[in-house]
């Protein structure tokens, strides 16, 4: 039976329906309110610090994030439970950013310029990096699903932003990994999708700034 559309408001719907269909009783995973409300949060996030309603000039960037939101969600979500990153989402990310660079494009060929090797170079560092985990481990340390996400983040927060943004996915992804050691959830052989870490680190190395502006992160950034 089809699913009416006021029992697909998210997390709402699930939490009057107590996490069941109204018409068959079964179980609705929890996973569903847990990524609706994460998503929503961040929607809120890109909102508080990035909209002004009055000023014309953040109206295009926010689109451009809360696309970039909806799609990193996706992409983080997919590998926490499938263990890999989904290629198509990757080539969905890179037409949506290039899209927003071009639009946003004003004229002054100089700063156009200057962010366009800025991103360039982002992503070369962080595509050459992840690219050479892969070949020396022989893909035991990453996949090439995070060489091509790790170049797509490095082309988002540009140089020398990819910098802290490195430092932040390497550090979150150690203290979870530490942590599941610690508690006995993982062993040491246990491979750990790297895809939330670097999508979380990009997207702390966007907001950041914007929600604790002149701190010491301004450094990388």
């Amino acid at each position: 039976e089809q699913i009416h559309w006021y029992d697909n408001i998210p997390v709402l719907s699930y939490l009057w329906l107590r996490g069941r269909c109204r018409s068959c009783q079964a179980s609705f995973s929890w996973q569903y309110p847990v990524v609706e409300g994460l998503t929503g949060l961040l929607f809120l996030l890109v909102g508080r610090y990035f909209f002004d309603l009055a000023d014309q000039a953040t109206w295009l960037e926010t689109l451009w994030l809360l696309g970039l939101v909806a799609l990193f969600v996706v992409i983080a979500v997919y590998d926490i439970l499938n263990m890999e990153i989904l290629v198509s989402v990757l080539w969905m990310v890179l037409f949506w950013t290039l899209l927003y660079y071009g639009l946003s494009f004003e004229g002054g060929e100089s700063l156009w310029w200057g962010r366009e090797m800025q991103a360039l170079g982002g992503g070369l560092v962080v595509g050459g990096f992840f690219l050479t985990l892969v070949l020396v481990s022989h893909e035991t340390w990453m996949g090439w699903g995070d060489v091509w996400l790790g170049a797509l983040s490095g082309l988002i927060v540009g140089l020398p932003a990819v910098l802290f943004m490195m430092t932040l996915s390497f550090g979150i992804g150690a203290l979870i990994g530490i942590g599941l050691l610690v508690f006995g959830q993982k062993g040491m052989k246990t491979q750990l999708p790297f895809a939330p870490f670097l999508v979380l680190g990009t997207l702390l190395t966007l907001f950041l700034p914007q929600m604790i502006p002149d701190y010491t992160w301004a450094f990388f950034l």
